[in-house]
């Protein structure tokens, strides 16, 4: 697992402050950025950067990590 804070690529913010994350987590019974790092598809290992939704579509929905 990536020691990088992981963050949004587009606006920055972490997946306890983005309330799909919370969501989703809560009822996977994960805290946000546990639910990121598994189940996240922009989620990039490397970087610990990910794509919101928002900020993916903005984005222009990109193919491959964030």
């Amino acid at each position: 697992m990536s020691a990088n804070p992981t963050a949004c690529k587009g606006c920055g913010k972490r997946p306890d402050d983005l309330e799909e994350y919370v969501e989703m987590a809560e009822e996977e019974g994960m805290t946000p950025q546990e639910f990121v790092r598994s189940e996240e598809g922009t989620f990039n290992r490397d970087t610990g950067a990910f794509w919101c939704t928002a900020c993916y579509i903005r984005a222009g929905m990109p193919l491959g990590v964030a």
